[in-house]
């Protein structure tokens, strides 16, 4: 009779155990990961809302004057659309006097934050000077 070649029933399921106890870790990083590009994806929208107020504002600037109504006080909006559950706030205060505004100009410090579901995940700040 001759020799068979070839894995038992017993060897296949100690290598079946022994593949599915070595993937576990591995589906938990492709969760970790899944998880990290949704936060990554949140950062950069949060980014681009930031950006959008503050070149609307510098805008403003350029196109009224540094005293315009919208470059004073404070504003929340809370955005619709594609941006539901995104809230943007902008405060417009005079700097604190220091070397950012030069002597004899008019300075106003811009802070823009944008936040989702409570967690702030971009800021944005700077000085706008008139001479």
């Amino acid at each position: 009779m001759k020799a068979q070649n070839g894995f038992t029933l017993i060897e296949m399921v100690l290598v079946i155990v022994i593949l599915s106890i070595a993937s576990a870790p591995l589906f938990s990083l492709f969760s970790r990961a899944a998880s990290s590009i949704l936060i990554n994806e949140k950062i950069q929208t949060a980014a681009q809302l930031a950006q959008e107020r503050a070149e609307f504002l510098l805008a403003v600037r350029r196109s009224q004057n540094f005293l315009a109504a919208e470059l004073s006080g404070s504003t929340n909006e809370t955005l619709g659309g594609n941006y539901s559950g995104y809230t943007r706030n902008t405060t417009i205060t005079q700097p604190p006097p220091g070397p950012g505004c030069p002597a004899g100009a008019s300075c106003k410090q811009i802070d823009i934050s944008v936040e989702e579901g409570g967690s702030p995940y971009a800021e944005v700040t700077f000085l706008l000077v008139d001479y």
